[in-house]
């Protein structure tokens, strides 16, 4: 069986420098306290994947991305913003999590 790398220590650690709080982590995703941002892990490597909340305004998004993709690299790390993401409220209570393009 094959793990995969997945930096989770360090990258809490630089959200944490930039006021955020990692509030889960499940799999490959990264849940952000204020739910605006969550972080997927690549396949390999350093490589880490940045969606936004559907209902997250631009001016908050640009500001995210603009702070955390420079702290990123400088860990080492590296984000690309590759869409959005909707979470839906299912009848059976669960949640689905749906990714688009932005």
């Amino acid at each position: 069986m094959n793990i995969p790398f997945r930096p989770l220590g360090p990258l809490m650690q630089l959200l944490e420098e930039l006021g955020h709080e990692v509030t889960y982590a499940y799999d490959d995703l990264v849940f952000i306290n204020n739910n605006d941002f969550l972080i997927q892990f690549a396949s390999s490597g350093p490589e880490l994947h940045l969606f936004f909340n559907h209902d997250c305004n631009k001016n908050t998004a640009s500001g995210i991305e603009e702070s955390i993709i420079p702290a990123a690299d400088s860990k080492g790390l590296s984000i690309i913003r590759k869409g959005k993401y909707k979470l839906v409220g299912e009848q059976d209570e669960t949640m689905q999590l749906h990714f688009f393009d932005a």
